[in-house]
């Protein structure tokens, strides 16, 4: 019997160790944990993500380090890109960010922009921006 139980033992053993290793993602150890580009697939966003992205923008286009990207500053960022085979992109957005109409976006403007952007297209309300919701928050509503 103790030869047995030894022997099932053992077979046990080299049964688990020839089985695929399951990987475990946030959503199987945590169900309540916001989903990751894991679970939702890649081209997922976080808002600290997303603004992230956007401050990098902004810093990109505040071509005199004052703090502030006017409409000139954009359309020389533009012609730079234009002029680098870069090709178009939607263009307008950063500048709607200009709250309080003075003609220059800060950087605290653009990050209010990106946070209600972030909640709008967050459709789910998962905490997370997919692919797909980013697409259909660009579409005009039907």
């Amino acid at each position: 019997m103790k030869t047995l139980t030894a022997a099932c033992a053992a077979t046990l053993v080299a049964l688990a160790a020839c089985a695929p290793k399951a990987e475990k993602t946030v959503a199987a150890i945590d169900p309540k944990a916001p989903p990751t580009d894991q679970t939702r697939g890649p081209g997922s966003q976080t808002l600290d993500q997303m603004l992230e992205r956007s401050r990098a923008r902004f810093a990109g286009a505040d071509l005199n380090g004052d703090g502030k990207v006017t409409a000139g500053e954009l359309d020389q960022v533009r012609a730079r890109r234009d002029a680098a085979g870069a090709g178009p992109r939607r263009g307008g957005m950063l500048m709607r960010a200009d709250a309080d109409g003075d003609g220059a976006v800060t950087l605290a403007e653009a990050e209010t922009q990106g946070r209600e952007r972030f909640v709008r297209l967050d459709a789910d309300q998962d905490g997370l921006v997919s692919r797909d919701e980013r697409r259909s928050g660009l579409r005009p509503p039907s």
